[in-house]
């Protein structure tokens, strides 16, 4: 087995991130809906704003160039119309809104794998016998699995992962892995190990070898919107975005069967998310995914096992409602905080 996320090197390079977060209180589609509905109007005002501008100033530029060295009266009103131009440069024009291009992901279908692939039987595991996380998980993972792993932070869900790649053994059970099953594994803090000397194109080859042709390698980080100067430009020069394409990209032309992402979208924007999502869902191999983003987890994912009370169980239902069992249990904490 191959665990993508083990060999990227350390550098000492803090990453700082923006994102849109479901975080302990996701938000439902409709929020998004609202984000989308509420951005477009705000572009097509700016848009508005842009046109008026661009027309006044093409108006005064054309009279300034007509009448500028006309009558003395002309010459005036030239000037003053020179006036009135400058003061608007000189306190900010309107930007043009620039239409986004759509990032396209895209990973490689890799062909079946007979199940099991990737087996629980009554697996116990705590980092001691006596601080136990969790006992008895029986759940089993194959190539046409779509998981998404939730809980309270620190019930271990990070921790589920580390068990299916083997970077941790249980305490009892067994984890059983198909001979041929190579996982990529993608976690929140890939991004601080990549190399900030060197270009995304750069680290492929140095991680993959000098006899891959270049046009490959080119191909491998662009189908992950790397593409232009962005492919020779430092690491330390991208945006915390541009290095999490840097990773999938790495990790993508290792062909796994399965993918493990724990918090993908942390460095995403929601048009990138949405890309990442397609690319899934138009992929052949397995997917386990730790998220806060329910939104992604609606777009890809039909099973939901919940990490809780020393325990892993599948959820009787989607995320959906799962979010709705959340949100009526902090309500009867608050009605009972209330009453105390």
């Amino acid at each position: 087995m191959v665990s993508a996320g083990r060999r990227l090197p350390a550098t000492g390079c803090p990453a700082t991130h923006y994102h849109y977060s479901l975080d302990r209180e996701p938000t439902t589609a409709g929020d998004y809906d609202t984000y989308v509905r509420t951005r477009a109007e705000n572009e097509e005002n700016q848009m508005k704003k842009y046109k008026h501008e661009q027309d006044q100033i093409a108006n005064m530029k054309d009279y300034i160039a007509r009448f500028g060295h006309g009558s003395a009266k002309l010459a005036r009103q030239a000037q003053s119309k020179e006036k009135v131009l400058a003061k608007m440069v000189r306190e900010g024009l309107t930007e043009k809104v620039e239409t986004e291009r759509v990032v396209q992901f895209n990973f490689e279908n890799v062909g079946k794998l007979p199940p099991p692939v990737l087996q629980f039987t009554e697996v116990t595991f705590g980092y001691s016998k006596d601080k136990v996380l969790y006992s008895n998980v029986d759940l089993g993972v194959d190539l046409d699995s779509r998981v998404a792993v939730v809980g309270p932070n620190g019930a271990g869900k990070s921790t589920l992962l580390k068990l299916m790649t083997g970077d941790l053994d249980p305490l009892d059970g067994m984890v059983k892995r198909h001979n041929h099953l190579k996982i990529g594994q993608y976690h929140q803090h890939l991004t601080e190990l990549l190399p900030y000397d060197k270009s995304p194109l750069e680290y492929m080859v140095s991680e993959y070898g000098q006899d891959v042709p270049l046009e490959r390698m080119r191909a491998a980080i662009g189908r992950f919107g790397l593409t232009g100067k962005t492919q020779t430009m430092p690491m330390r020069k991208l945006s915390d975005g541009l290095k999490s394409r840097v990773v999938f990209a790495w990790l993508a032309y290792r062909r796994p069967h399965m993918l493990l992402l724990d918090e993908p979208t942390n460095h995403l924007d929601m048009e990138t998310i949405d890309s990442l999502a397609v690319a899934i869902n138009g992929w052949d191999g397995g997917l386990v995914l730790v998220s806060h983003d329910f939104r992604l987890i609606s777009q890809v994912c039909n099973e939901i096992w919940t990490v809780a009370d020393g325990a892993v169980t599948k959820w009787d239902g989607d995320i959906l409602s799962y979010k709705d069992y959340l949100r009526k249990r902090s309500a009867a904490l608050q009605k009972r905080t209330d009453l105390a």
